[in-house]
């Protein structure tokens, strides 16, 4: 008994009637989407990451010249009701050749001391760290960070002290990169700030 080949008509798939056939071509868009997505997020989230800080690079210490320290303490005209105490007040200088650019508001809390002063120097921003650096802990201050200010460029320099009244307190000094203005002169801002931390 012969068995007859199938036809060529009939050896293809059957469809039944009202079911149309998926076609992997639109199949194998969704991975390709998601992907593309993907990379879109990557992309972005490497250009702007979450909480990105201005990176730093802390200055060498130097050997300090040329700056003289102004000797009327920095906050001699912020004391209020005797807070600072004198030793912590009479603990904080600038350097003599600055210029005093204002006070800056710090949202501190209202119940305890916290200002901030602005100056510009002529001196470059590694000069003044290596002179603040020094002095600070010359003053009686306990250096306990040195890094990159939150939000912005430069060097911060934080420091604690005991005050005399039983507390206490902080000063922060931030110096900002040197500028250099369209005629090449060189101008470094910086600030400090001295507040009230905890009692002892």
């Amino acid at each position: 008994m012969s068995v007859s080949s199938p036809s060529t008509a009939s050896s293809k798939l059957q469809v039944p009637a009202g079911v149309h056939p998926t076609s992997l071509k639109w199949a194998a868009i969704v991975p390709i989407s998601a992907g593309v997505v993907l990379g879109l997020f990557i992309a972005l989230n490497s250009l702007f990451p979450a909480g990105k800080q201005s990176l730093t690079v802390i200055p060498k210490i130097e050997p300090i010249t040329g700056l003289h320290t102004n000797m009327v303490p920095a906050f001699t005209h912020y004391v209020v009701n005797g807070i600072p105490p004198a030793n912590i007040v009479n603990s904080v200088f600038v350097p003599l050749e600055t210029t005093f650019a204002g006070e800056i508001y710090t949202g501190g809390q209202a119940s305890s001391y916290d200002r901030r002063l602005r100056y510009t120097s002529p001196r470059a921003e590694g000069a003044l760290y290596s002179y603040f650096h020094a002095l600070i802990t010359s003053q009686g201050w306990k250096i306990f960070s040195v890094s990159a200010p939150t939000g912005s460029t430069g060097v911060e320099i934080l420091a604690q002290k005991a005050g005399d009244d039983g507390f206490y307190w902080e000063e922060g000094v931030v110096i900002h990169p040197t500028r250099f203005s369209s005629s090449n002169v060189q101008s470094t801002s910086f600030s400090v700030r001295l507040y009230q931390a905890a009692a002892e």
